[in-house]
């Protein structure tokens, strides 16, 4: 009986931790200042260029970018391709027409994207 108590003890305080870290963090996040220290060291984790120092030319520059644009445009059209398809899904669960033309349309984009991305050697 005591292990039961001490386990519900136990329980309760860690459902109050969250809750009150869960507060903290909307209450965070609902501010400019919550929202800019998520944005900015993702958006600084997202431009990251591998540099090569033997390389100084602005030819190795160039190359450095195709190689990152052959490697981003194909997923970029992977993720509005799969975007399409939940827009597609989510026409279909409301039974919404237009929903389901956006989906579709956003799916074809993507894959037309995603096949650009592939085929074009720079």
């Amino acid at each position: 009986m005591n292990i039961e108590k001490i386990e519900n003890a136990a329980i309760t305080i860690s459902a109050k931790a969250a809750v009150k870290a869960t507060t903290a963090l909307g209450n965070l996040m609902s501010r400019k200042t919550g929202k800019l220290l998520v944005l900015i060291p993702l958006t600084a984790s997202m431009m990251a260029i591998t540099v090569f120092a033997e390389d100084t030319s602005a030819e190795g520059t160039i190359k450095a970018i195709v190689g990152l644009l052959q490697t981003w445009i194909p997923r970029l059209g992977a993720m509005l391709v799969a975007v399409g398809g939940i827009q597609f899904a989510m026409g279909f669960k409301d039974d919404d027409q237009t929903g389901k033309t956006r989906g579709m349309q956003c799916m074809v984009g993507g894959a037309i994207v995603a096949a650009v991305g592939k085929l074009v050697s720079f």
